[in-house]
């Protein structure tokens, strides 16, 4: 990650175009990337020089002739007035790289370019920035990622239009699982800034260079035809064009297409690999949407629309990583059941991969997962991975923590015995299709990852079977600092209202998560004795008849909270729980002679004691009260 003391300096940077009269902020974002664009072609060769001169050879990869010395950083910037170095930026560097990528201009790259617009406005301003953005040391290949995820992140419409980068790290680690090969076609069809291209191209450099080198034909593949991207926002495809020239790709197939409009009959069972991740909770209208992805299943949702892409897309023996958020996995809707049927049985569904909230921050809290599927085969088992540490702290800042787990999900994921060897099984474990089937084809982490294990041998029940279940009926912001009854809300100590729809027994559940976006927790769950109110976000359930063991089962799920009502709880963003869903729950229906029976019995005993001391405590509370007044009467 950039330090501190860069990103101070990117600040400075920002506010100088602001001030120099750039205030839209993807305007700053172009005009700095071509600046970085133009400072990295004269770091590229002065490597090449160096090299030259030490195998005493000619410069391999020329990109500034002789007559073009002029045109390179290291040079205009230190031309003493602004003024004639702006003259030369603006009439003679600026048309140089659009140009570049071919030898005739017809690159994709150069094909992206012809209409980029060199906007800063004055010499001035141009001499503070490239003065500041000299000062950036940007040896490290990954600061100069770090650097434009950092700029995104300071676009505050950055969430709601999709312009922000995946995290490199997470590139990286679907990147290694995939572990491309010289023969694979790669596509990423929402590319962005093409960091999932770009790190793609990194990994076969460093695993098989020999092979992508091998012959002019075999440079040729690497350079034009392995790497495919799709966009349809003019400056991305500069961007991503200029990011994938600056790693060595001359001429990717990077392309102005809307993925999901456009009809995909010439580009169908072309890919051998897919990596993405696509923009979340968009809509298109039907009309809007290209004929073939509909047939494949009919919805509005972009993220369930790119899955069927992903589909079409790949050829038979194709493979695809790509992030999606939680309802994609979890939600009860048609077209989401239907998408998951499709990666199950349509396709090889191999593993979900659990990322922590907070991966997106400080775009956003979502919850997200990695999937990992194949065109060809069939779906046996799956290997559900939850990541509870990435290497990165829960917060904006991105503060770097000790114990990733990502190392660990590449590890197990090259060696699939050891998967089958789970230990935790809240942490990972293989489950099967028939399961995922059972539970009709809902393929929520925390479901499968709750690590839970029923009483062996004592029979269970639906709560839906043995409790009516309800949604309360009051607001919980009417709550009464004061008042004759409880009122049961997500907090663990209930609130007061001066209303008692409620009768116990029963059990109050809170249905929304008692923590921030992207996580489901619940602090704690209520028994209710005698008259009650409930807040609309819990669930009230009443014993159907008196022969229901209220008090047990209140204590098994209050003990087992964590394992088996969180896993219930859906949501990318907002979580929570759906009344239909706990109604699905088993609950054990426990002997009293059992280890669990004896310890909820040494529970409700305690209660009982508890409740016995607080109304003790109540008495001497009163009888302190009332001995005050009597000293007030005592007279002197």
């Amino acid at each position: 990650m950039i330090t501190g003391s860069i990103k101070t300096q990117v600040d400075n940077i920002w506010n100088a175009f602001w001030s120099g009269g750039i205030s839209n902020p993807m305007e700053v974002i172009e005009q700095m990337t071509y600046l970085l664009f133009i400072k990295r072609l004269d770091e590229l060769q002065t490597v090449e020089e160096k090299k030259a001169n030490r195998t005493k050879k000619p410069v391999e990869n020329l990109i500034f002739n002789s007559r073009q010395q002029k045109l390179r950083w290291s040079k205009f910037k230190s031309l003493g007035d602004p003024a004639a170095m702006y003259a030369l930026v603006a009439d003679e560097v600026f048309p140089f790289i659009k140009t570049l990528g071919g030898a005739k201009g017809d690159s994709t790259y150069a094909t992206h370019m012809k209409d980029a617009r060199f906007t800063i406005p004055t010499p001035a301003l141009l001499a503070k920035v490239v003065d500041m953005l000299d000062a950036i040391p940007m040896d490290d290949r990954d600061t100069k990622g770090d650097l434009y995820e950092y700029m995104l992140g300071k676009i505050a419409s950055a969430g709601q239009n999709g312009q922000f980068r995946t995290p490199r790290h997470i590139i990286r680690l679907m990147v290694e699982m995939m572990a491309p090969k010289p023969s694979d076609t790669i596509c990423d069809p929402a590319c962005g800034t093409a960091g999932f291209l770009v790190a793609a191209a990194e990994y076969l450099q460093q695993h098989h260079q020999q092979e992508i080198y091998a012959d002019k034909k075999a440079a040729r593949r690497f350079n034009r035809d392995t790497f495919h991207g799709f966009d349809f926002d003019s400056t991305m495809l500069r961007v991503g064009s200029m990011n994938m020239l600056l790693h060595g790709v001359e001429n990717p197939a990077i392309e102005n297409r809307d993925s999901l409009a456009e009809n995909h009959a010439l580009i169908e069972d072309k890919f051998t690999l897919i990596l993405a991740n696509p923009p979340f909770s968009g809509s298109l209208d039907y009309e809007s949407c290209a004929k073939d992805l509909l047939s494949v299943v009919k919805t509005k949702k972009t993220e369930v629309l790119f899955l069927a892409l992903f589909y079409r897309l790949l050829k038979q023996g194709g493979r695809a990583a790509v992030v999606v958020p939680a309802g994609v996995l979890e939600s009860d809707e048609k077209s989401l059941t239907t998408i998951r049927e499709m990666l199950v049985e349509k396709l090889k569904l191999e593993a979900v991969v659990k990322l922590p909230h907070w991966v997106f921050k400080p775009y956003a809290s979502v919850d997200t997962s990695i999937i990992v599927f194949s065109k060809g085969g069939k779906t046996d088992k799956v290997w559900f991975y939850r990541v509870e540490n990435d290497g990165f702290a829960d917060d904006a800042q991105k503060t770097s923590v000790s114990g990733s787990e990502l190392p660990e999900v590449l590890r197990l994921w090259q060696k699939p015995k050891e998967r089958e060897k789970s230990v935790d099984q809240r942490k990972h474990r293989m489950v099967s299709v028939d399961e995922i089937r059972k539970n009709g084809y809902d393929l929520c982490p925390p479901l499968y990852l709750s690590g839970h294990r029923y009483p062996v041998n004592v029979s269970t029940a639906r709560l839906g079977d043995i409790f009516d279940i309800t949604k309360g009926n009051s607001a919980a912001a009417a709550a009464l600092d004061e008042g004759p009854f409880p009122l049961f809300t997500s907090s663990v100590v209930p609130k007061r209202s001066g209303l008692a729809p409620y009768t116990g027994p029963a059990i109050c559940i809170p249905i929304v998560s008692s923590t921030g976006h992207g996580h489901a927790s619940i602090k704690g769950i209520h028994l209710a004795e005698g008259k009650f109110d409930a807040a609309t976000i819990t669930a009230v359930l009443t014993p159907k008849n008196s022969t229901i063991p209220v008090n047990e089962i209140y204590y098994y799920l209050l003990a087992h909270k964590d394992e088996l009502l969180v896993p219930l709880m859906r949501g990318a963003t907002n979580k929570s729980l759906n009344t239909e869903r706990l109604k699905e729950l088993e609950v054990p229906l426990l002997d009293a002679r059992s280890l669990e029976g004896k310890a909820i019995k040494q529970l409700m005993d305690q209660k009982q004691r508890i409740q016995k001391l607080e109304m003790d405590l109540k008495l001497i509370k009163a009888q302190h009260s009332e001995s005050v007044e009597k000293l007030r009467s005592i007279a002197v």
